[in-house]
């Protein structure tokens, strides 16, 4: 449990924003720390290395390098998608990853609230 708080980056099964596609792919915990238990679900929003599947300005990008020498630990370009929002089981977190630096973890938040309330569909593979 120790590992995961909110801006954690975890991968997931998740189906893609058409409701597609299944498949384990990196997201960031949204859900507050201390309301995290292990037999609890988090909120989480999508990480894409495409810019194309959400409008730029509810986008977040987020901080790599190509060895994976960052806090965030990706190798490659990625965005937060802030309308790519869903819910799993802390059981079925695959793995951890890194974690987002404060400043774009506050603009994810704000970008994620601006959407609506933070009840996102549960969005599992069918």
């Amino acid at each position: 449990m120790s590992n995961l708080c909110r801006g954690r980056i975890v991968r997931v099964e998740v189906l893609d924003p058409q409701g597609r596609n299944p498949k384990c792919r990196p997201a960031v915990i949204l859900t507050p720390t201390e309301e995290i238990t292990p037999d609890g679900e988090v909120i989480l929003v999508a990480i894409s290395g495409r810019t194309d599947v959400a409008p730029p300005e509810m986008q977040v990008e987020l901080p790599w390098q190509a060895q994976g020498h960052t806090r965030t630990r990706l190798n490659k370009p990625a965005v937060a998608v802030c309308t790519w929002l869903f819910k799993r089981p802390v059981a079925t977190i695959k793995s951890f990853g890194g974690v987002v630096p404060a400043r774009q973890m506050l603009e994810i938040i704000v970008k994620v609230s601006a959407v609506g309330p933070l009840e996102p569909p549960d969005m599992l593979p069918t």
